[in-house]
């Protein structure tokens, strides 16, 4: 009755519907008629109904083509018109789509330059874990950080270098934070750090890792050696449903200034 033909595997594939099928589109119209003949097919090769997906479009000459799409093995007719294709063509598409989703999304939350959470994200993770520690009366702390004297090292050694200090940053932030903390590009040279189960003196911690870190790393380009320092403003709120997400950040960026007028490199609560 048919047989399986690899070389003509298409991700479309297109057959003439002629004769005795011509009578039942013209009978019950070319979606409804196209379908009962792609199922009856479907059914009368494999025996079964399971694993069928069709998706057809048909367009009127002297004859109806249908375009169909089937999860069933390649089957030609005696005419050889091809009837269907594999079922791991889809299951790859399906893989494939579920991998550009991915990226996708990926690309929506992340900052372009630092490849951290972007300013968008990290509203939405602030929102839920107020939720959470409203719900659970679990601690949670807001950290925000910003680069000292960074807009005089872009206007004496160029945007360029100060592209790369921002995600040299950003890898010192990721690498030097807990598992469960959130970091952020807030804007600018200003990052969040949203630190969930956590207290002033944890996240003191956290924080001072972070700035030891970062006051030892040796930002570099060619023939260039940078020295940066961190200024950090530290909020907290435990069980306080009152409590909003700009509220909070307003708290922290309070801190932030008080770091800088103690003179940078601090950090302040």
């Amino acid at each position: 009755m048919g047989r399986t033909r690899h070389s003509r595997l298409k991700q479309t594939v297109s057959y003439q519907t002629q004769g005795i099928f011509l009578g039942i589109l013209l009978g019950l119209g070319a979606p409804l008629g196209g379908f009962l003949i792609q199922w009856i097919l479907h059914w009368f090769l494999t025996g079964s109904s399971d694993n069928l997906w069709i998706q057809s479009e048909f367009e009127k000459h002297s004859f109806f083509y249908t375009y169909m799409t089937a999860s069933t093995p390649i089957v030609f007719s005696l005419f050889g018109y091809g009837l269907g294709v594999l079922l791991d063509r889809l299951a790859y598409q399906k893989q494939n789509l579920e991998v550009v989703n991915v990226v996708l999304r990926g690309q929506s939350i992340s900052d372009d330059m630092t490849g951290l959470y972007n300013h968008r994200h990290m509203m939405d993770q602030a929102d839920k874990e107020l939720e959470r520690m409203c719900r659970y009366a679990r601690p949670l702390v807001f950290m925000m950080i910003d680069i000292d004297n960074f807009k005089s090292i872009n206007d004496q050694y160029g945007h360029l270098t100060g592209d790369q200090i921002l995600r040299e940053m950003a890898f010192l932030l990721r690498d030097n934070v807990r598992k469960i903390d959130i970091v952020g590009r807030y804007g600018g040279d200003e990052f969040l750090v949203i630190l969930p189960e956590a207290t002033l003196t944890s996240a003191f911690k956290v924080a001072e890792k972070i700035r030891e870190h970062v006051d030892a790393f040796q930002f570099c380009k060619p023939n260039l050696f940078l020295s940066m320092t961190l200024s950090v403003g530290l909020a907290a709120v435990h069980g306080d449903c009152d409590m909003t997400r700009d509220r909070l950040i307003n708290l922290a960026d309070q801190a932030l200034l008080r770091a800088k007028r103690q003179g940078k490199n601090f950090i302040s609560s």
